[in-house]
């Protein structure tokens, strides 16, 4: 292994940790996971065209195998073990997913088609970082069989060819807005590695003149720095995943000169030489921090902390894991050894599995959801989406997000007291209104959305009485919604529709539901207010104001809500904004009554704060 080769899998993963850690340390830190493709293409190739080197797949697999699976698999196992600690039920069925494809090293295809709105944020999915793996040993399966089946004398076109075409088609496929797949895409990710195989060619017969080395590298160096720090991942990677490629490679074909010096320091090459068990860690480390804290941005003592064990974790697994297998004997003889290490490792995944539940006892289900999700209107059509009481003709329409989705139970409860019916559409992060800034959304969220707003205006010729609910702190910081819902009020006012716009319910900074399982588990936990939800509010009366049948009621500073996140001793949120089943029932015999009074008055603007 090249000294200056190793420096620069550490600036690689550096770059990624840095991105990692927070994203405004360094923007485009992701895109050192381009410069270990490169790398592992230009070093593989190197080893698979050596002069008098013929290709034997077992071989060559075996030592794939050696060189990334047990650190692989020891970090499955303690991730999943760490998870089915920390991680409540439901979170731990979306890791339990996570874990197959990784396991499989299928991982870039799991999370390429991942989305979901009651899934853990990404940056606490303890497994996201597993799809680049994925992608490189299905490289490797496939590469060694093309090296095979051409011809030596085609290789360095072959590969120029693939290199060249599959970049174009990224770049244009870019165009279209179709870079959310791609960027999990082994097809994307091919033109990386055929960079550093191509380097690999060109390299083995010559090399850069003396003369011409330190520039090289330097050009090489101001390449990577420009990628790193100016590149926007919402155009990535397209045809950008040409520039942390183009300087990856002059950096290593300029093999001489001051940033191949510095690459092949002592501290640059010894971080190198953990890199790989430093990119496994380190993300697990992170995850779990945020679940934890409930906060992507840390502070000081959380991030030393990261950082510390980040390091410490990769040391461990490099010296007591990578070292003592790559000095090991043939793969095939130690066969038993590694059946059992397997077979220990992989009871220690069905344990945890099996210990999530245990650890803490699960709550009742309808502490946990706000319905049953596939027997409500969220994002899709079940029935004639009716809530109430069941006798009666529905005469008013509910519509709005996740925070609207929340009142199904509520609808019934208060629907049974007061006799009336309802219909109700949702959808995940998106108030069903006619001109609703799609594009602002999650991609998986955008088609529902649509879906809903269609049946939304379908639905709104027959009803006079509207009710708008939603995550107010998400919405109107967005001037496209804000004249979206403008117009629908204004629209609605011309109609002489009636239309009550609910305000946010209290938000908390962390998930209630994990704090209750943390303090369960000795942990400290805390559970404070984010107090967004008044702000959002208040602008959100500001539109209703003045517009004639239009009202806006905020019960967020009612008794019902004085002890939040509890009411009456009973835990009445799922998460740390949405109200569960129980919780959802109880508003609605609080607050059912006094909504329909609100329709039956006359005035032009009300706001009631209780």
């Amino acid at each position: 292994m090249r000294l200056d080769v190793q420096g620069l899998r550490a600036v690689a993963v550096l770059a990624v940790l840095a991105y990692h850690a927070d994203s405004a340390w360094l923007k485009a830190g992701f895109v050192g996971v381009d410069v270990f493709f490169v790398i592992s293409g230009f070093i593989i190739t190197a080893l698979l065209t050596a002069p008098g080197y013929k290709i034997d797949l077992r071989s060559f697999y075996a030592s794939r195998i050696k060189r990334i699976v047990p650190a692989y698999a020891v970090m499955l196992a303690v991730v999943c073990t760490a998870s089915s600690v920390l991680l409540l039920t439901g979170d731990f069925d979306f890791f339990r997913q996570s874990l197959k494809s990784a396991a499989l090293f299928l991982s870039n295809q799991y999370f390429s088609d991942f989305g979901s709105y009651f899934a853990p944020r990404v940056e606490e999915l303890p497994l996201l970082h597993t799809w680049s793996l994925a992608i490189e040993m299905q490289f490797y399966l496939f590469y060694p069989l093309v090296l095979l089946l051409l011809p030596r004398s085609w290789w360095s076109p072959s590969f120029s060819l693939i290199a060249a075409g599959l970049f174009l088609w990224a770049g244009m496929s870019g165009l279209d807005g179709d870079l959310g797949s791609q960027y999990f895409s082994l097809l994307a990710r091919v033109p990386e590695f055929m960079v550093g195989a191509v380097l690999a060619l060109v390299l083995r017969d010559r090399e850069v003149p003396a003369s011409r080395s330190a520039l090289t590298g330097l050009l090489g160096a101001l390449v990577l720095v420009a990628s790193f720090l100016f590149i926007d991942k919402a155009n990535f990677p397209g045809f950008l995943s040409i520039g942390p490629c183009l300087g990856a490679a002059l950096i290593i074909a300029a093999r001489r000169g001051p940033v191949s010096s510095l690459l092949a320091s002592r501290p640059m090459v010894w971080v190198g030489g953990v890199s790989y068990s430093l990119y496994l860690w380190h993300w697990p480390v992170l995850a779990f921090i945020r679940y934890y804290t409930g906060q992507y941005a840390l502070g000081v003592g959380w991030m030393l902390t990261a950082l510390g064990a980040s390091f410490f974790l990769a040391w461990l697994s490099y010296r007591f894991i990578e070292l003592p297998v790559r000095k090991s004997s043939a793969v095939w003889r130690l066969a038993p050894r590694w059946g059992l290490a397997a077979g220990g490792l992989a009871a220690i995944a069905v344990l945890g599995i099996k210990l999530n539940s245990l650890w803490v006892a699960p709550q009742p289900l309808a502490q946990t959801r706000y319905a049953d999700p596939e027997l409500i209107c969220h994002g899709q059509q079940v029935g004639e989406c009716k809530r109430g009481l069941a006798s009666a003709t529905p005469t008013v329409l509910v519509i709005g997000d996740s925070h609207a989705a929340q009142l199904n139970y509520f609808l019934d409860q208060a629907g049974e007291e007061q006799g009336v019916g309802y219909r109700i559409f949702t959808a995940s992060s998106c108030i069903p209104i006619p001109g609703f800034d799609v594009d602002r959304l999650p991609e998986y969220a955008r088609g529902p959305c649509r879906s809903q707003i269609v049946a939304v205006q379908q639905a709104m010729s027959g009803m006079g009485k509207v009710i708008v609910a939603g995550m107010w702190q998400y919405q109107v910081p967005s001037p496209a919604f804000v004249r979206a819902f403008q117009s629908f009020l204004d629209d609605a006012t011309a109609a002489n529709k009636q239309v009550v716009i609910l305000g946010q319910v209290p938000m908390f900074r962390s998930d209630v539901q994990r704090v209750r399982r943390f303090r369960e588990l000795g942990l400290p936990a805390t559970l404070a207010l984010n107090e967004e939800w008044r702000a959002a509010n208040h602008k959100v009366a500001l539109l209703a104001a003045g517009r004639v049948g239009v009202h806006f009621v905020d019960f967020s500073n009612s008794s019902f809500f004085a002890d939040a996140p509890y009411e009456q001793g009973e835990l009445i949120y799922q998460d740390n904004h949405h109200l569960n089943e129980i919780g959802a029932r109880r508003y609605g015999h609080f607050a059912g009554g006094q909504l329909q009074q609100l329709f039956d008055q006359t005035q032009s603007s009300v706001s009631l704060k209780q």
